[in-house]
């Protein structure tokens, strides 16, 4: 079962039969069971995901499974640790004219149910309620089970939203994984992601993809759309190119001053990005975009989503 909260009772299933699992995590039609490592299961598909079960079967502060994928976990302390937060706070501020966020998103599912059923994808250490059930790829404070989105171990609608925040640049096969959300999310379920654009490679071999305005739409064609935007513009844009650029050039202990240096001085180019990431050529150049639509019969045809392009 999962363990947090008012998500007790919702079971987990066989990662790669979709079947429910036991008191004990095993599967009708699987051998053995699956481990579980602290208390959390580890419902791997190991025929189907770049990650393996026995990785994780270690100290799970370790966040073996996953390694470089783990690098959004905080296992620091000291001034490592207050290092890492104060970089990490200065290069995630947003606009604050920023429109529609994950929060809004899931406000509205709540005000529509205040009984649903959420699931978040790749949640590290976020944590979006009692009620929610959250998962990852690497252990993290919250994390209900260790589960890559390829294959989610859950049944078919039972869920009534899911959320997905800078998660599909970091998987082999996003529409793969964009077919398990509406697997298991009820008729008429909802969904929220946020995925990048022009964004330089973070988390190494662990990114694979970027998505256009319009790609992101057709990513997502079979839900209609609710609100849809930038999630970050085409400041952020350049601010990320010319931190990573300014570490390209940096070894040793070096790149972190080069990289506090890059942050502090594209902050002013970020802040652009409250009046610039409402121009409709912001869209050819932001550095992501958000998606809240609710899950329909029938996809949308190619030619319907050409018309959602706002680039100028």
């Amino acid at each position: 079962m999962v363990s947090e909260g008012g998500a007790r009772s919702i079971p987990f299933a066989c990662p790669v039969h979709k079947l429910l699992l036991d008191f004990n995590l095993r599967c009708p039609e699987c051998p053995g069971s699956y481990p579980q490592v602290g208390g959390i299961p580890i419902l791997i598909n190991n025929r189907n995901s770049v990650f393996a079960i026995e990785d994780y079967l270690g100290d799970e502060q370790n966040y073996s499974g996953a390694s470089g994928y783990a690098g959004s976990l905080d296992n620091r302390s000291g001034l490592r640790q207050l290092y890492r937060r104060i970089m990490h706070r200065l290069m995630e501020t947003e606009p604050r004219r920023r429109e529609f966020r994950v929060d809004d998103a899931i406000q509205r599912v709540r005000e529509e149910n205040p009984l649903a059923r959420i699931l978040v994808i790749g949640s590290g250490d976020s944590h979006f309620g009692p009620d929610v059930v959250h998962t990852d790829v690497a252990f993290g404070r919250h994390v209900s089970c260790i589960a890559d989105a390829h294959d989610l171990p859950f049944e078919a609608a039972t869920f009534d939203a899911c959320v997905a925040c800078a998660v599909l640049e970091h998987v082999a096969d996003p529409y793969r994984c964009v077919e398990e959300i509406e697997r298991v999310l009820k008729p008429n379920g909802w969904v929220y992601a946020e995925t990048p654009f022009m964004q330089p490679v973070h988390m190494g071999a662990y990114d694979f993809t970027r998505f256009t305005f319009v790609g992101h739409r057709r990513l997502f064609r079979r839900f209609d759309e609710v609100a849809s935007g930038i999630a970050g513009g085409p400041g952020a844009s350049v601010a990320q190119i010319i931190r990573s650029a300014l570490c390209g050039l940096a070894t040793g202990r070096s790149k972190k001053f080069l990289r506090l240096a890059g942050v502090l001085l594209t902050l002013p180019i970020r802040a652009l990005d409250g009046f610039a990431a409402r121009r409709p050529d912001a869209y050819d150049t932001a550095s992501g975009f958000y998606f809240f639509g609710r899950r329909r019969a029938e996809p949308l045809p190619d030619r319907e989503i050409l018309a959602f392009y706002r680039g100028q």
